[in-house]
């Protein structure tokens, strides 16, 4: 698949794409990791005029969505999955221990900069939901990293277009 065909792409699905995409990522499932595909949706941005905004919001959206039913996995059957990972994969269990200390001290900060963490920013919303931080609060937080994380990631592709694309 060439440059062109992706776009053309793009231009048939590419909201239904980016929503898609974007909510198998923040579930943790197998996908294009955002810093290949985010700085694809801002050059999309550029040549089909579709407003950064549009597309920024759909992949927050998509992003809240997706890292809302971590921390509803992490609320209603976190505890004896973690009690499993713990005995499968002590190491494991110990970084998990310290993010759930991390949670009870201060459970805003440690969502928000965890979601400027690769990988750590998919999983936060599994101990967030352990630690039974209010929702609310969990769902600002996350929305905040992930307007910050994805944000850069497709205004990078926007300024590639704008830039380095004849």
């Amino acid at each position: 698949m060439n440059e062109s065909q992706i776009l053309l792409f793009l231009n048939d699905y590419g909201l239904l794409f980016v929503f898609s995409i974007v909510f198998m990522e923040y579930l943790n499932l197998p996908g294009f990791p955002s810093g290949v595909i985010m700085p694809v949706l801002g050059v999309w941005s550029v040549y089909s005029g579709h407003p950064f905004i549009l597309i920024l919001g759909v992949s927050v959206i998509a992003g809240v969505l997706g890292s809302l039913i971590l921390y509803y996995v992490g609320k209603f059957g976190g505890k004896p999955l973690l009690k499993k990972l713990y005995a499968k994969h002590p190491k494991t269990g110990v970084k998990m221990k310290n993010i759930q200390d991390k949670m009870n001290i201060n459970s805003g900060k440690t969502v928000f900069f965890a979601k400027l963490i690769p990988v750590v920013r998919t999983l936060i919303g599994f101990p967030a939901g352990v630690s039974n931080m209010k929702v609310s609060k969990y769902l600002v937080f996350s929305a905040l990293g992930i307007v910050i994380w994805n944000g850069v990631f497709i205004v990078s592709g926007t300024a590639f277009a704008q830039f380095f694309i004849k």
